[in-house]
Order: structure tokens, then sequence, then C-alpha cells
């Protein structure tokens, strides 16, 4: 979905005459107000003269256009931030491109002026410096079977300037700062975020917090659609609970880890069944069985300004939404904060219950990394040079990669990992052991080459080292055939009863290959899974239609895993060489 802040949101010419955005950009929700009055459009001197700010602001932005400065220009860019009480390191010139949104929308009261600023490098560093030091890799059920991330990579970071939007935030973080004049306002133990900006120097690229009213930078994962309309008409609390469950009751959820908030990003949606995290230790439970969803790589995060003024810190298992929700709206409190951190080794939430507490700042787009595909690509490149005849380790490079990920892939076991991770990273080379209890134990043992139990860098590295000089091939269509033909060995001898759970990993592995991490194969990819173990059909246009139309058992015009599954295996019952 292309949306407007990733488009080059200045653009006065786009901002302003919705005949000339681009096709692709959707429109802004409310009214666009067109620019026919003589005041507005000339930047004459009675435009930027005017007390209307409405008059005032486009009359600024015809002027700049022609490139017309001067005293009546200055004057009026003082008068319309002072007019519309917009903070002083707002860039106007981009405020008064922006698009004129009529009436009160969402949590929007009043109209309102949106624009999307692209923000400079050291903001983007510093964005991506927060990402990478609130990042903890642990599982919880609203990730719904998605794995997780290794990295996220900032691709574009927009500030959202929103005047309406901005003056009921203002508005509101004074009522609170004057609640907190006789106490002092914290959050336990301050942000992940906050904390980690100030530790890297990050925090002086942003705008300037108050610590009177606790206010802190929090994420709140998105998608691009969700995060073009909160920028416009703010965050909805008829909509709380659609995407991150209503454990604490119907407010706004803030995160202080990057990892949370990538749960509500773009892909599958939270919460999962009760959207409970399971008790379990700090490696939290791994995806549930069955194929896993497509993986989608870009997504959306907000980066929030946020007003928590006094806290209620909770820390049941089983909280009470309705005490909590009544303790803010109209008890002592602010704002809540659920420690499932301490309960659960997952993560601390942050609720707000008035959508005024918050302000949309930063629109974050971002890329996520996974560790066992950069992984399978480094296996593959030393098997060529092994195959070769030319593999002599792991090059300088190729070693500083391996260690990179491994840094942030074994995180969670302080720098070793688990059986459930040896066993992602060897479906990443189509390398599983053929029974996922017996023989990944076997595996194990093989690896932690120490016997302590865990398999670190140097156990890691030496075993992949000699995986290569063995040329264990990692290639999924040689392991497709392979499997293949193991099938057809055993249903020949009268002892095939269907893939094993070794055989299925690896075919389910081969499946999202070929079909692109989606939900189904289509024509063409269905040829090259026939290629693959040499079935090809004899005329690749007339004859594919029909061998198409004979595993698409559920006639929904696509093949899915099922369907592919059980069309292997009626292959293999049938003796069909490969």
């Amino acid at each position: 979905c292309k949306v407007r802040f990733a488009m080059g949101c200045g653009s006065s010419k786009n901002a302003e005459d919705p005949a000339s955005a681009p096709s692709s950009a959707p429109k802004a929700e409310g009214n666009a107000e067109s620019m026919s009055t003589p005041a507005a459009t000339s930047g004459t001197t009675e435009g930027l003269q005017s007390d209307d700010p409405e008059v005032l602001r486009r009359a600024l932005s015809s002027a700049w256009s022609r490139g017309q400065h001067g005293p009546d220009v200055t004057a009026a860019e003082s008068r319309l931030r002072a007019s519309l009480k917009l903070p002083a390191d707002w860039d106007l010139k981009v405020f008064c491109a922006g698009r004129r949104l009529e009436g009160g929308l969402g949590g929007r009261k009043e109209s309102t002026v949106v624009a999307f600023h692209p923000q400079p490098p050291a903001v983007v560093k510093a964005m991506q410096s927060v990402l990478d030091g609130t990042y903890r890799k642990v599982y919880t059920r609203d990730r719904r079977g998605a794995p997780i991330p290794d990295r996220f990579v900032v691709k574009e970071v927009h500030r959202v300037l929103n005047d309406q939007v901005w003056r009921e935030y203002e508005a509101r973080r004074e009522g609170v700062r004057e609640a907190c004049a006789s106490k002092k306002a914290e959050l336990p133990d301050g942000s992940h975020t906050v904390n980690h900006l100030s530790q890297s120097g990050g925090l002086s690229a942003l705008p300037p917090l108050d610590p009177v009213v606790n206010e802190h930078w929090l994420f709140h994962g998105t998608t691009a659609e969700a995060a073009k309309g909160i920028a416009e008409n703010d965050f909805r609390l008829d909509m709380s609970g659609s995407n991150a469950g209503t454990l604490y009751g119907k407010g706004i959820y803030l995160a202080e880890n990057a990892t949370k908030s990538d749960e509500y990003g773009e892909g599958p949606k939270g919460p999962a069944s009760t959207g409970e995290e399971a008790e379990m230790g700090f490696e939290a439970p791994r995806p549930p069985p069955g194929p896993p969803p497509p993986l989608v790589r870009e997504s959306y995060i907000l980066v929030c300004r946020s007003t928590l003024g006094r806290v209620n810190y909770n820390d049941e298992q089983r909280p009470d939404p309705d005490r909590l929700q009544k303790s803010c709206l109209s008890g002592d409190y602010d704002s809540v904060l659920g420690d499932r951190l301490k309960l659960n080794r997952t993560f601390r939430e942050i609720i707000v219950y008035n959508d005024d507490h918050v302000y949309p700042e930063y629109i974050v787009k971002y890329e996520r990394i996974f560790f066992h595909e950069r992984f399978a690509a480094v296996y593959k490149a030393m098997l060529d040079r092994s195959i070769a005849g030319r593999f002599k380790g792991p090059t300088k490079e190729e070693t500083e990669v391996l260690q990179s990920m491994w840094q942030v892939y074994s995180m969670p076991n302080k720098g070793k990992i688990s059986k459930s991770q040896l066993l992602d990273l060897l479906l990443a080379i189509y390398q599983p052991p053929d029974n996922e209890d017996e023989d990944l134990d076997a595996t194990f043992k093989e690896w932690d080459r120490k016997g302590n139990g865990k398999i670190d860098w140097d156990d890691f590295l030496a075993e992949v080292t000699q995986r290569v000089n063995d040329k264990i091939s990692c290639s999924g269509p040689e392991r497709f055939a392979d499997i293949y033909r193991g099938m057809l060995a055993r249903s020949r001898g009268g002892r095939f009863d269907g893939p094993d759970v070794g055989e299925r990993a690896v075919l389910r592995m081969v499946w999202y290959q070929y079909c692109q991490n989606q939900r189904s194969i289509d024509k063409q990819q269905l040829l090259l899974l026939l290629k693959a173990i040499n079935q090809p059909p004899a005329n690749e246009h007339s004859d594919l239609d029909e061998t198409f139309k004979e595993i698409d058992t559920k006639n929904d015009g696509v093949i899915d895993l099922d369907e592919f599954m059980e069309e292997i295996t009626q292959r293999v019952k049938d003796g069909i060489p490969a």
C-alpha cells in the first residue's frame, strides 16, 4: 500500500492540488478544500496580512512556491505559528504545503492541516539505534506463528505535522502538568526507549521531552494504511482491541520494545486466542505447529510522544480491565503500566485511555531481516566454493556476517542457542533431522562439541565449516528430489505410509521457497516444482492447465500446501519415478 508520506509529501503542488497528485496516492480522509480564492492562491500582500490562519497558510505556500521573501513573509510566518500554536521546530514550508482536512474525524475534533516531513540522517540514525537497542527476541502468541525478525532496518522516517491533533495533545499535556504539580510523576525504571536514546546520544536528535508530565517516546506497531489514518485523524479509542487485545481495557497500547510493536505491523495480526503470553521462561514458546504464515518484510511503526503522567503499576496475571480504565478516566492516574516482563519475561505494556495523551510524532518504515535467510545465502556461497575445490574456510567477510547474525540470534540465551533454534537453522539450509525429537537430540549433541548442553559460536562455526567441507547440500530442489526418491523407495518396498515428520518439514520449506512465502502457488510455480522431480507435463500450456485442475481439488484457482502434500503423496503411491 503506497501512502502519501512515502511519496515525497513536501511538494506544495501535489499537496494542495488533488488533480496533480500521483494517481496511486490515496486521498486524505475528509474534504481537501480547493485553492480557488484569490487571497489563498496569489500570495499577495492582502493574503499575507490576513488574520485567517487558513488564508495565511495558503498565501505563504503560494509566496514560497514563487520564491517570494521579505519582511511581509517573515511576519506572516510568525503570526501563523503563533495563531495555530505550532511547535518552534516544525518546518513551516512543509506544513503550509500540507493537505487541509475539513471537520472532525476519528479522534480529531476539528479541521486540520496534515503534512509528512521526511527526516534528516541524524533522526534516521536515532531511530535505527532505538530499534536496535530495544530489540528482544521473545515470542508471544500475538505473532500468530510468524517468525521473529532478527533485526529491523529503518528505510524511511517521516515526522507528522498535524496542527489540530497537536493542539489537542498539548492541551491535555498541560492538564496533566497541573495534576502532577504536587507529586513527581515517573515510569518505574524509565522507558527502554528513552533510556537507550539517552545512553546512545540519539535523544538530542529528537525534539525535547517534558519530564514534569512524564513524557516518553514509545512505539505503536501498525500498518501503512493505519499509520496514515492515525496521522491524519488521531488514534481512535473505538478501534482499540481490534489488533492488540484488551487485557488492560479499551485504550491505546504502547510499547518500549520494537519487537513487541512489530507484532502488530504488516502481516498476521494479534491477538491469538486470549492474547495472553504463555507463562514460560525467557525463551518464550515456539510458534504453533503447521505451516508458518507468509513472511512480510516491510512494515511500519509509530514513534509516539506520550504523556504518561501518574502511572498505575500493575503486575497481576489476570488484571481487572474495568478497574484499571476507571483509575485513569475518573481516578488518580493517567496511564497504566502492565508488567508482563516481570510476570512472563515477555514485555512491559503502557496503556492510556485518552487519545490526547499520545501524539503520533514519527512514522518509521522498516524492513524485517531474518537470520535463517542470510545464513542460507552464506552457506550456499561457501558450498559452491567447496564443490569447486576452492573452500579454505569462511572468508573474513563471511565470518563477520555470520558472527553479527549469531550475536542477535543467540541473544535470548546469552550467546548460545537451544534445540528449537538449531532446528530453525537446519531447516533454513534444508538439513533437518529425520525426527524432530530423537534425531534432533542426537544432532544437538554432535554440534555441542564442548558437551555443556549449549551450542556456542565456536561450536556453530566449526559444525557449519565441516558440513560445507562434507559438501552437504543446501538446495531446496535437490532436497525435494532426494526426499521424493526416498519416499518412492519405501513405497516400492511396501513401507510407505506418507511423508514422515522430517520429510514433511523439508517439503514445507521447499514449498515456501517456491510459493515465495505466500499461501498458495500458481501454474508457473507448479511447473517449477514438477521440474524439480523431473515430472513436467508433456506440454507446458494445455497439459499444465489439466495438471493444475487435477491438483486443485478445492477448485479455488490456486494450489495450497495441503493439496501439494496430497499430490506428492499420491504420486509416490502411484510409483511415478523422479
